[in-house]
């Protein structure tokens, strides 16, 4: 096995635990508290362009309503997206 091939093993396992360890401790915001915790987005531009970042909600249908709680946004894989610039051109 040649040097590039190891260092490419070791680079795909580092990212596979950093994506582990990432959703172990991930921590879910209300839109509120991700505004609070990053400066660029604002309540306005969630409402725009929201749907574009990740994120999830809990939605349950009985006797044939459905409701559905607010967004709530992953911490740290927004995080990471900034780091990594990839939050640039989401949609």
């Amino acid at each position: 096995m040649d040097r590039l091939c190891r260092a490419e093993i070791g680079a795909e396992g580092k990212r596979g635990m950093a994506e582990a360890l990432e959703v172990a401790n991930e921590r879910w915001l209300s839109g509120d508290d991700l505004c609070a915790q990053f400066g660029m987005f604002n309540r306005a531009w969630l409402k725009t362009y929201g749907k574009f970042l990740p994120r999830q909600r809990a939605e349950v249908t009985e006797d044939g309503k459905t409701t559905v709680t607010r967004w709530a946004y992953p911490q740290h894989k927004i995080a990471r997206m900034i780091a990594e610039n990839t939050i640039k051109n989401l949609g």
